[in-house]
This record gives C-alpha cells, sequence and structure tokens, in this order.
C-alpha cells in the first residue's frame, strides 16, 4: 500500500491527507507484518522528536484507516486490539503468534499446504483457516 493509494482513497472518501495520517500509515509499512497496537503506534510516532501527536490524534487516525480499508483490527480478547496493514486486499488465511507474557502479535507464514502437511488425515480440502498460537517471544523467554 502506498502514500499515493492512501491519498486517493482518502480523497474519495472527501478526507484529507495529513502530516499525522501519513506517519502512521508509514508506520505499519515499516512494521513488516507485525501487528501493532494503538500504543506501539502511538509510541513510535513519540519516537520521531518531530512529531508531537496526541495519543486521540492517534486513534481517530488508526480508525480512519480501519473505517476506509487499509488497516484491519484483529481483536484476541485482552483488551488490546492490534492492528495489521491490508497488503493484499484478500481473506487470506492467517496464523498468528501472540506472546502471552508481552502481547506482541506477529504473522507467520504458512499456507495452506503446509497446515494441510502437518494434519493427521489423507485427502482433505481446506477451505479456510485462522490459527492463533499463544506462546512466549524470544524477547519474553
Amino acid at each position: 500500500m502506498s502514500q499515493q493509494i492512501l491519498k486517493k482513497v482518502l480523497r474519495d472518501k472527501k478526507q484529507r491527507m495529513t502530516a499525522q495520517r501519513e506517519l502512521i500509515l508509514k508506520i505499519f509499512m515499516e512494521s513488516k507484518g507485525r501487528l501493532l497496537s494503538l500504543d506501539d503506534v502511538y509510541m513510535n510516532i513519540r519516537k520521531k522528536k518531530s512529531h508531537k501527536t496526541s495519543k486521540m490524534t492517534v486513534k481517530r487516525g488508526i480508525d480512519l484507516l480501519e473505517e476506509i480499508g487499509i488497516i484491519r483490527k484483529l481483536d484476541f480478547e485482552d483488551g488490546t486490539p492490534r492492528y495489521e496493514l491490508i497488503e493484499d486486499f484478500d481473506d487470506a488465511p492467517r496464523v498468528l503468534f501472540i506472546c502471552e507474557n508481552c502481547g506482541k502479535a506477529l504473522k507467520l507464514d504458512l499456507d495452506k499446504e503446509k497446515i494441510r502437511s502437518i494434519l493427521p488425515y489423507e485427502n482433505i480440502e481446506i477451505k479456510d483457516f485462522d490459527l492463533k498460537i499463544y506462546g512466549m517471544c524470544t524477547e519474553c523467554k
């Protein structure tokens, strides 16, 4: 997802591109598939010394990006929603690793063929899957 696409989508929705929205998108683009919470995005913005943005502005920016379909909200029922950049706009199956200690969530690259190879059944058809794996990340271990 490029910033030009975001600008076009915002224009179509009669919204304008602000520096904060552009920065929020940039943080998601730089996350390399890592799922980010509101606090993660806010702390990344705070690290950039030239940006003084309130947490509420970041929340509104994330809500707008979710509303227009650029990011997707994932709820792990732990009180901290996380968001991912929608890169391919299809509903590809997801496999997520969630650290039970720090709450970090990472997308794993497992497709239907890899999942099929570990199942104890032969000749089955997998139509869709959504898998969450809980454990401890390397930083918390």
